[in-house]
């Protein structure tokens, strides 16, 4: 067929295509009307009947004295049948494929769209860093073993949450903008790792409150430490000892045994007491100790066995260095602060990886939509390589013309590989950040489809700079967390000021002793007779014997009956009389240090301002660079905006100028390479357009991230150990300064408001 019209356009018939046109184009438009392929098969018909009207007007003149004219006519009707059998074949065969190609391309577009539509996100948000209160430890009631065994902290979940299985269909994870947030903050091992540090934190609140230092730092100028939590001691000894003398004078001796040299004494000690420093750095004992004793009978002693008892309460306060709350609570106040600086890092945290969940979230659209646009340039530039193809099997377009056209199939296939390649690779990227485990066998070879499009983006907001610094300033954790280590800061020049100062202690002691025991007492009852002493005369003022008859007068022992009784008392008569105050001992004291060069604590002091002046530096550098972040962020918002502006402009007026191509592709006044080229330049527009989108879809990440906005614009929040747990539900959404539907602390952290 191809070779018959061939012929008859060689032999110049005059009139073989004088009345096609309009018929094979209103054929055209009966078949396929306002598509591509029937746009470039119009042309081709056009392109077939340019050489006949040609010949008809360079050589009828030549051709009428050749033939005679009803043979010619005859002979043109016949081709001009023949022709129009042939492009009706032809386009019956060819130009349904085209449209059916448009109309498949048409409906994968139109489910893509309604697939895309942005549903609330079906996962809750977890209530972050909700869980056990680090700060406080076991109590010794009703279980007095509970302080002596470790606490328990629970190993970390490192298995994917299971709400992402439910969001697989058919081997798809269709991933709304919410649920990949949700997702994130469920399974992104950087929150996790983050979240141990508020924890850690509380872990030294408790330390400190207990009177122990930072762990693993050693503090330089004293003050603070201690031991806050009451402590009670008991003990108890027993002792059996014999003890070699060399004095008949020691108490215990007995002279009427056969070891008169030696003391041999048993004794059984119990001593139990409590001590407590207080905040104001008080020190407190009180303690109770109670002896038994013996030793062998003996006259001197009074009570033998003997049990002595004593109270004694001893209280110290420091009047200089030391004095006061502040040095002695600098580590609670420190480690306080230090537990919000965790929390607010931890949120800094959350903040920096919702923001690049959203920013990855945004970027993994815009691939898969560039892959939709590549798959769009190749078909376009395969229909022009068919299209060629047919026009050089015909002989109206040269053989440079297709291989033109088939190196650009290459290209665009090459380009085609290129965005599928970058597309996956985003896939990775997002299935990390929204899994704990991606090499979980369930996730093995699951698609992951954004259902979020780009065109739901939130409005640019309208805000002044001044406001917007502003607004930063007063929430960036970052400022807040400077404030509360400058605080720390302005604690230690405290703390080192006052340990510049001489140590002068207030001491009273307080003691009450009670003595019982076993004592034996002997009554004499004399029978009026006596003995004299002879070696005891008695004597005058001069030492001369008094004479009675002449006979030296001697002193003598009555003589008489001995009865001897036992009286035992024991613990309880010397706990009388310690408590009622029988032998009580009082004693007061001051003691003065004083070190003569003091360098220690001159140089904790130096060090201390030095680290405040510092500090203060650094919060004003933080904030100054949080207002370049501030002014780049708007600024980018704001070209970014404009950019996008200008995209859907420039991909209108692309559109436009397509369309008038194809209007002259219509009307012949245009080749079909023309109309490529400008759906190509329509295609690449729109590309723009995209990455315009993405590019504000990033700049309102980045915004909401340079002023503080993100946890608030996404609802949400970070638990605290006194805040009730709060619903997070997809129906009733929490609004920013909210928690449960009711107007929220401002101070949630525990920080002022004009910091």
């Amino acid at each position: 067929m191809l070779d018959f019209a061939s012929d008859a356009f060689d032999l110049g018939w005059p009139c073989v295509c004088e009345h096609l046109p309009n018929s094979i184009f209103r054929l055209l438009s009966v078949y396929c009307a306002d598509t591509i392929d029937c746009r470039l098969a119009s042309n081709q018909v056009k392109q077939i009947i340019a050489p006949a009207r040609f010949i008809h007007l360079g050589c009828s003149a030549h051709f009428f004295n050749q033939m005679e004219r009803k043979k010619t006519i005859m002979t043109g009707r016949l081709i001009r049948v023949a022709v129009a059998l042939y492009l009706v074949a032809w386009l019956t065969l060819g130009m349904p494929a085209y449209a059916q190609g448009q109309a498949q391309q048409g409906s994968q577009t139109s489910g893509q769209t309604s697939s895309s539509a942005q549903t609330p996100s079906s996962i809750p948000y977890p209530n972050l860093l909700q869980g056990e209160d680090y700060t406080q430890g076991k109590r010794s009631f009703p279980n007095i073993f509970a302080p002596y065994t470790r606490r328990f902290v629970p190993q970390p979940d490192l298995t994917n949450t299971p709400t992402i299985y439910g969001l697989i269909h058919d081997g798809k994870l269709e991933l709304g903008l919410q649920d990949a947030i949700a997702l994130d903050l469920q399974n992104d091992l950087n929150i996790t790792v983050a979240e141990y540090t508020p924890w850690i934190d509380q872990t030294q609140v408790m330390n400190a409150e207990g009177g122990g230092t930072p762990l693993g730092q050693f503090v330089i100028g004293g003050g603070g430490g201690g031991t806050f939590d009451p402590v009670v001691f008991a003990g108890t000894t027993i002792a059996d000892s014999v003890t070699p003398v060399n004095d008949l004078l020691t108490s215990g001796i007995s002279t009427t045994t056969p070891n008169f040299f030696a003391i041999q004494t048993h004794a059984t000690q119990i001593n139990m007491g409590y001590s407590q420093e207080l905040h104001t750095g008080t020190t407190f004992t009180a303690m109770l100790d109670s002896t038994r004793s013996s030793v062998p009978p003996i006259e001197e002693a009074f009570f033998n066995p003997a049990v002595q008892s004593t109270l004694s309460l001893s209280i110290q306060q420091p009047l200089l260095k030391g004095f006061g709350l502040l040095p002695n609570i600098r580590f609670i106040l420190e480690a306080k602060n230090t537990s919000k600086i965790g929390k607010l890092q931890f949120e800094e945290a959350v903040i920096t990886e919702v923001t690049q969940a959203e920013t990855q979230y945004w970027i993994l659209v815009a691939d898969r939509q560039a892959v939709d646009v590549a798959k769009q340039t190749l078909a376009v530039s395969q229909r022009l390589y068919q299209d060629d193809v047919r026009q050089l099997q015909i002989g109206t377009l040269a053989h440079l013309d297709v291989v033109t056209a088939e190196s650009e199939i290459a290209s665009d296939n090459q380009a085609l590989i290129a965005a599928q390649t970058t597309a996956l690779q985003q896939e990775t990227v997002v299935l990390n950040l929204i899994t704990k485990d991606p090499m979980d066998s369930r996730l093995q070879g699951v698609e992951i489809v954004p259902t979020t499009p780009l065109d739901q983006l939130s409005e640019v907001p309208n805000i002044t700079l001044p406001d917007a610094v502003k607004e930063a300033w007063t929430n960036r954790p970052e400022l807040k967390a400077d404030q509360l280590t400058l605080d720390n800061d302005r604690i230690e020049v405290k703390a080192t000021r006052n340990s510049l100062l001489p140590s002068l202690t207030l001491s009273g002691n307080y003691s009450s002793t009670g003595l019982a025991g076993v004592a034996t007492n002997s009554v004499f009852t004399p029978n009026g007779t006596a003995s004299p002493i002879l070696a005891e005369p008695i004597v005058d003022q001069n030492g001369n014997p008094v004479l009675s008859g002449g006979v030296p007068t001697f002193v003598g022992n009555p003589n008489g009956t001995v009865a001897t009784s036992t009286t035992q008392n024991g613990v309880g008569t010397a706990y009388s009389d310690v408590f009622h105050n029988r032998f009580p001992t009082y004693e007061a004291g001051l003691s003065l240090s004083l070190p003569l060069r003091n360098r220690s604590a001159q140089a904790a002091n130096a060090e201390a301002q030095l680290t405040e002046r510092e500090q203060q530096v650094s919060l004003q550098r933080d904030k100054n660079t949080i207002v370049v972040g501030v002014r780049q962020a708007l600024t980018a918002l704001q070209q970014d905006a404009a950019q996008v502006v200008a995209t859907v402009k420039a991909t209108q007026l692309a559109q436009e100028t397509y369309d008038d191509e194809v209007k002259k592709f219509d009307l012949g006044a245009s080749t079909t390479y023309n109309v490529v080229l400008q759906s190509r330049d329509l295609n690449a527009a729109k590309l723009n357009e995209l990455q315009a989108k993405t590019n504000l879809a990033a700049a309102l990440v980045s915004f909401n991230q340079a002023l503080g906005r993100t946890l608030s614009a996404n609802n949400i929040s970070i638990a605290d150990n006194m805040q009730m747990p709060i619903d997070f539900t997809p129906v009733a959404p929490l609004i920013p300064g909210t928690i449960n539907g009711q107007l929220a602390d401002p101070n949630v952290f525990g920080i002022r408001a004009n910091q």
